[in-house]
C-alpha cells in the first residue's frame, strides 16, 4: 500500500508505522515515515515500542532528538 511520509511528504511502498498522532474523533492516527526519513531522524517503528505505549514518537538513543 503507498502511504505518503510524514517528514520528506513523498508517497511509498515502503512506509514505517512509527506513532500514533491524537485526534479528537477517532483515538489516533498513525504517523508514517520513509525509511531513509525514519532512519535519518533516528525514530523508533511503532512495532519497537515497549508494551504500554502511547504511540508517542520514540528516538533511538544517540538520536540528535534525544539530546544524548
Amino acid at each position: 500500500m503507498i502511504r505518503t511520509c510524514r517528514e520528506c511528504l513523498q508517497d511509498t511502498a515502503e512506509a514505517i508505522p512509527v506513532g500514533l498522532e491524537p485526534t479528537i474523533s477517532c483515538g489516533g492516527r498513525v504517523i508514517y515515515l520513509c525509511p531513509p526519513c525514519r532512519s535519518g531522524l533516528g525514530v523508533v517503528p511503532l512495532s519497537q515500542h515497549p508494551a504500554g505505549s502511547l504511540g508517542r514518537l520514540l528516538f533511538e538513543e544517540g538520536s540528535p532528538w534525544t539530546g544524548r
